[in-house]
């Protein structure tokens, strides 16, 4: 085969052609490994930033419940609802869980009380405050108007009361005859936290009604002042995830001689007990 002089062959054309696509090929291979690495680097480099953003929010939020708790222990002391902690603000709360109602230690009366200032029907409320008491009492027999596994089998249910206390308060939603929207009406009146019945002077006005249903006796002078208080503590800082703490401590006499202890703290879940 014979070409003529200054000519180049077509298979050398054909060569450079495909010489060409590889090169390109590889540039554009090259140029996205570069921005992928780029984009990894600078995702590595907000992540990093946020997190040490929320360990810092974390610190301001804790140094705030732990300022509080002072504030606290000192009798006619203001409490700030508001803390500066370096760049990070900080907005406090409290509540007082000593006012609420706690299904562990509560009685049938007391419990049958409250569902009925929540509207429950007398009969209803017979027999779930009976297996709210169930649920937590070991054994096999059942109260009088309360329930065991053979209602719950009964009911088609493929479990039954464990016979030991309540270990959060979302766990009432397995007791046969709560339904959701009567948990929700419940659940800003209890907490786990109290040792005794709800403190009259702290109680609102639908446990303090049940208290009186009950027959519970008025507050006296000489009775036990420990106060259990939940803090809230919200830190925000620029460029950082919104950070909540909380605290759940109870003020009083207790026998290692303290005057507070501390009976939860946490990222939120503390409250919701």
């Amino acid at each position: 085969m014979s070409c003529k002089a200054g000519s180049v062959p077509v298979a050398l054309h054909g060569q450079q052609g495909f010489a060409l696509v590889v090169v390109l090929w590889t540039v554009a291979l090259l140029a996205l490994l570069v921005s992928t690495l780029l984009a990894d680097a600078r995702t590595e480099a907000k992540l990093t930033l946020n997190r040490r953003g929320e360990a810092i929010a974390v610190a301001a939020a804790d140094a705030a419940i732990s300022a509080t708790i002072l504030d606290l222990l000192r009798p006619g002391q203001p409490t700030s609802a508001i803390h500066r902690v370096g760049a990070v603000t900080v907005s406090v709360g409290l509540e007082n869980l000593s006012g609420r109602l706690n299904p562990n230690i509560a009685s049938t009366q007391m419990l049958r009380a409250l569902l009925l200032q929540l509207g429950v029907s007398q009969q209803a409320a017979d027999g779930l405050a009976a297996a709210i008491v169930d649920w937590r009492t070991p054994g096999l027999k059942a109260s009088p108007h309360g329930a065991k596994a053979p209602a719950y089998r009964a009911a088609g249910l493929p479990y039954g009361p464990p016979g030991r206390p309540f270990e959060h308060l979302g766990e009432l939603a397995a007791v046969l005859g709560m339904t959701p929207a009567l948990l929700a009406e419940l659940m800003p009146h209890l907490t786990l936290w109290s040792i005794t019945d709800p403190d009259p002077t702290t109680a609102d006005a639908v446990v303090l009604d049940a208290l009186r249903t009950a027959g519970v006796p008025p507050v006296t002078s000489g009775q036990d002042e420990t106060q259990i208080i939940a803090i809230s503590a919200t830190a925000t800082l620029p460029d950082a995830p919104l950070v909540l703490r909380r605290a759940v401590v109870r003020f009083g006499y207790s026998p290692d001689g303290r005057g507070w202890r501390v009976l939860a703290w946490d990222d939120g879940e503390a409250t919701l007990r």
